[in-house]
């Protein structure tokens, strides 16, 4: 790999993690500014990073900005606008918006957010350069033009990076492929730059350090490109893994927390396939594990069959596919298993046909309680001579089965839960769980592939 792709990947990791900046609350970012605009509410400088011509401008946008259109204003007197760079459609929710550029000579920069509840707009930031201009080898200049009246910014030019937040992580990296083998004035390129322009030249060891330093203040970690790379979410030439796009949103969503749960997971065991599944309805990497921690703990239990003990088991084997199944829908659109019921927490789960978000029932409060009430059913279903007879089959240890446990049956009330289906396989000398999910109720959604949603009453 050469100088300048080790560049675009660097840059590419900083724009995988700057959307997972969070900004915070603040007061100022429900009040309107007034003055030449009137109305528009502010957006508070983050900060200023340069290293010799090359400067990055970063803005705090407010949480109260919906999603809207960005334009960067470049002055030459810090009141009058000369210049216009349009960033296209961004997806603030309370992010920053970040705008690299070489810096020639002195100007003045804003930011600009029309959105559908308002104008937000920032101060005027003033740029000097730090460094005399020169040539490079890759055929780019930062040479001012003999015009030196007029504003020359260096958005299509040398190192140009626009960062707009809100993208997945694949956008990101298909750009980057896109604009280097067409070039950044390339239609090609320019289609693509609606989000953002990336820049491929930047020369010398100072300004990659540079580069390091700014990634390292979003969030771009050692640590989360070691995972990223140990769990082959991007492969040895450091590109992106599209069937994998929704780990890598989350990632940028939530930074080091999501990337250790990502780690944590693969390690006990759980499929980037499964985790890449419920992410994209609705689940987060973080939610999936600490789900998994306070569901799926080993249980056993004790079944009789003419005076002999049998061991029934609620490994995490089973458990863990239980709880991505049938609490955020790991495979509900599979065509083999085409129909899913889900467990009542009050999940969003997001409808893969229509993108729509589907709110459940919320009966139990948490994974840890849903455990709870599912060890109390298998505990109280063993004691029970018609569900007992079920595990064994003339006088021998059935191979595999499954039981609908009747709640009423067994003298349990759940509001919204009346049959719990729990299937065994007979292993190793024990009856081991495979997965138990609720089958009639009021409160029990099924999504069906061919038919959609609907409750099992």
């Amino acid at each position: 790999m050469n100088r300048q792709e080790i560049v675009g990947v660097v840059f590419l990791l900083l724009v995988l993690t700057l959307p997972g900046a969070s900004a915070l609350s603040l007061p100022w970012s429900g009040l309107p500014i007034f003055g030449t605009e009137s109305g528009a509410y502010p957006i508070r400088l983050d900060g200023v990073e340069q290293s010799g011509n090359i400067a990055v401008v970063t803005w705090d946008v407010p949480p109260n900005c919906l999603t809207g259109y960005g334009t960067v204003l470049i002055s030459k007197d810090g009141r009058t606008v000369k210049e216009r760079v349009y960033l296209g459609r961004l997806k603030p929710w309370g992010k920053k918006v970040a705008v690299f550029l070489n810096v020639k000579e002195p100007v003045y920069v804003k930011l600009r957010i029309t959105a559908g509840n308002g104008v937000f707009i920032s101060s005027w930031v003033r740029l000097t350069p730090k460094s005399v201009p020169r040539f490079l080898p890759t055929g780019y200049t930062t040479t001012p033009t003999a015009d030196n009246g007029e504003i020359q910014p260096q958005f299509f030019q040398f190192v140009a990076v626009l960062v707009i937040v809100g993208l997945t992580a694949w956008d990101a990296y298909d750009t980057y492929k896109t604009c280097k083998a067409y070039g950044t004035d390339s239609m090609e390129c320019q289609i693509q730059g609606a989000f953002f322009i990336v820049g491929l030249a930047v020369p010398g060891d100072e300004e990659i350090k540079f580069v390091t330093k700014l990634g390292k203040k979003f969030g771009v970690t050692d640590d989360i490109y070691r995972i990223l790379k140990r769990t082959g979410i991007i492969n040895h030439a450091d590109e992106v893994l599209e069937k994998f796009s929704h780990i890598f949103d989350d990632i940028v969503k939530h930074g080091d927390d999501a990337a250790k749960a990502l780690d944590d997971l693969v390690r006990e065991g759980v499929s980037k396939e499964a985790i890449e599944d419920v992410v994209k309805h609705g689940a987060t990497i973080k939610g999936v594990k600490e789900g998994i921690e306070r569901f799926a703990e080993k249980s056993s239990f004790t079944v009789l069959n003419n005076g002999e003990e049998y061991e029934v088991v609620l490994e995490r084997e089973g458990l863990i596919h239980a709880y991505l199944r049938h609490v955020w829908g790991y495979e509900m659109t599979s065509p083999r298993k085409s129909v899913t019921t889900f467990w009542p927490l009050g999940q969003r789960i997001v409808d893969p046909k229509t993108g729509r978000v589907v709110q459940l029932p919320k009966v139990f409060r948490n994974e840890k309680e849903l455990r709870e009430f599912l060890d109390e059913v298998v505990k109280r279903a063993l004691k029970d001579p018609d569900y007992q007879e079920k595990f064994f089959k003339n006088g021998a240890p059935n191979r595999k089965f499954g039981i609908p446990v009747n709640l009423k049956k067994l003298g349990m009330h759940v509001d919204g839960i009346d049959v719990v289906q729990l299937e065994f396989k007979f292993e190793g000398g024990r009856f081991v769980l495979k997965t138990a999910y609720p089958t009639k109720g009021s409160a029990v959604w099924e999504y069906n592939k061919y038919l959609g949603w609907r409750v099992k009453r």
